[in-house]
């Protein structure tokens, strides 16, 4: 997975957060534990261990898990934050429609699989022939439309494509409001130079 960017986020808020919370909880939890164990000692008679204080960072870093693979999913978060949840399999129509600059028209059909955390993706894509990898994304929230989401990708055919080269393109996908199901493009290298466009569907 990479790292990904998203329009308009408020990503160094969100971390200003996390540190404010660790640093004004790590000291009420501190003495919360040692009161805990203070009146267990009083009511049995038997000495506790010594408790070592919480770190401020080691609870920071637990934070920022939590919100990165868990707590950003929640619908009220996403609305906040304008990020949508890509994660998941998606059946991929696709179509060539210039290929070597002389229109084309090859269909094929693929399947997407995006893994999605807070602070990275990876988005990919399986045909019969090859299959690529995201190396960087943006995510843009178009208004009343949907999330559209751009791509850089690296391709490697399978040894039996030999009419098929390892290159690199560009996709982009918008997908609806309700992320269910998207449109989009994508272009390839001088070493391919394909033009296409794609239609997905969440399984």
């Amino acid at each position: 997975m990479h790292d990904y960017a998203i329009d308009n986020h408020p990503k160094e808020k969100i971390l200003f957060g996390l540190a404010f919370i660790a640093i004004t909880a790590a000291p009420v939890l501190n003495v919360a534990v040692e009161a805990g164990l203070t009146g267990v000692r009083a009511l049995s008679g038997i000495p506790a261990p010594p408790v070592t204080a919480v770190p401020v960072f080691a609870l920071f870093i637990g934070l920022y898990q939590l919100f990165n693979h868990k707590l950003w999913k929640s619908a009220w978060v996403r609305k906040f934050l304008l990020v949508p949840d890509l994660n998941g399999e998606w059946a991929c129509d696709g179509e060539t429609k210039l290929k070597n600059g002389e229109k084309a028209n090859f269909k094929w059909e693929g399947k997407i699989v995006i893994t999605q955390s807070w602070s990275k993706i990876l988005v990919h894509l399986q045909t019969k022939t090859s299959s690529s990898k995201s190396v960087s994304a943006s995510i843009f929230h178009d208004k009343g439309v949907g999330y559209r989401l751009q791509y850089f990708y690296g391709n490697d055919p399978t040894a039996a494509a030999l009419d098929l080269n390892k290159h690199d393109g560009f996709a982009e996908i918008l997908f609806a409001e309700d992320c269910r199901s998207g449109r989009g493009n994508y272009f390839t290298d001088q070493h391919r130079q394909t033009v296409g466009t794609m239609s997905v569907k969440k399984n």
